[in-house]
């Protein structure tokens, strides 16, 4: 067993954050990659739909190769495998393209990140679990931040309806979470994300059927937001959205939290508001004042208070699920 504190513990710890924050990265960075396509014509309802589709592909060969009895389904697993496709790949990824498609990006991904928040107040009175005092001053720090960056004073500069999806989505994230806790304790987290994309397509082919999709779009150029990025085709914003901004992040993921465990790994994901506002400048041109970016701060520092409040037990640990996002 290594020791705690040891060089070889040490190195484990730095690959496992490492691993979290070009994930963070790569996630951040297909946000703002996929506003562009929004601007394109291709609306966040059809972006969802094809990026659930080509990570199913991608991780079904994948499961297949790797890993054939991620196929099993008993008839008990199948409702529940529904439920986690529908809420995490389905609910999950449209509100957030359908929230940063109305929000500028960085705040966008901040109320995305206010699940934590969402899961602790869950875990204290849903479940009636121990968690930390410093719970209550979590939620005055994202309350406060967040005044900050929306500027509540000069009558809410923001699109209500985007705000309104943003915090919704915090809570369906949340709920995603907890799924997934209760996931892999059946399976594997490949085997659980592959079937959960699966019933994400399925989904979606019922409510949008391929047959009208807009596939001309995916010939368009990107408009350029910044002399800094140039124009990108609307084809390779989808790969990139398949391969870089959802299956290998979430591989990474799946391997820092083997290493850091699911609370520590948390606290490293905070850093992807802090990625998706960087990043949007360059890429969107999206800029936000001192006082805003102050607020972005404030909250991030209470989503890793929420985090550190909840006593997570090793099972527990071993069982979270990162974001879709």
């Amino acid at each position: 067993m290594t020791a705690l504190g040891s060089p070889t513990a040490r190195k484990v710890d730095a690959v496992g954050i490492g691993m979290y924050l070009l994930a963070a990265f790569l996630f951040a960075l297909n946000g703002s990659i996929a506003k562009l396509a929004i601007a394109a014509g291709l609306d966040p309802g059809h972006l969802t739909q094809l990026r659930n589709g080509g990570a199913m592909v991608v991780l079904v060969v994948f499961v297949f190769v790797t890993n054939r009895s991620g196929f099993r389904v008993t008839r008990g697993e199948l409702p529940f495998l529904l439920a986690y496709g529908v809420i995490a790949f389905v609910l999950v990824q449209f509100l957030y393209f359908f929230t940063i498609s109305r929000l500028p990006l960085g705040l966008g991904t901040l109320l995305a990140f206010l699940a934590p928040v969402v899961v602790a107040l869950w875990v204290r009175f849903g479940r009636k679990q121990p968690v930390s005092n410093r719970i209550w001053l979590a939620i005055a720090l994202t309350l406060i931040g967040l005044a900050l960056v929306s500027q509540i004073w000069q009558g809410f500069a923001f699109n209500l309806l985007g705000v309104l999806a943003g915090l919704f989505l915090a809570v369906v994230l949340a709920l995603y979470w907890l799924l997934g806790e209760a996931g892999q304790a059946r399976r594997d987290g490949v085997s659980l994300t592959m079937w959960g994309f699966i019933f994400a397509t399925a989904t979606w082919t019922i409510l949008l059927p391929w047959w009208h999709f807009p596939w001309s779009v995916l010939g368009e150029m990107s408009t350029p937001e910044t002399t800094q990025f140039p124009a990108l085709p609307i084809w390779g914003i989808m790969l990139w959205g398949v391969v870089l901004g959802t299956v290998i992040p979430f591989l990474l993921v799946l391997g820092s939290l083997r290493r850091i465990g699911a609370q520590r790994a948390g606290i490293v994901a905070t850093t992807e508001p802090l990625w998706a506002g960087l990043i949007a400048i360059f890429v969107l041109g999206e800029m936000l004042n001192w006082v805003q970016a102050l607020g972005g701060c404030v909250v991030v520092a209470g989503v890793v208070l929420a985090e550190t409040s909840r006593r997570v037990s090793a099972s527990e640990e071993a069982g979270s699920l990162p974001s879709p996002v």
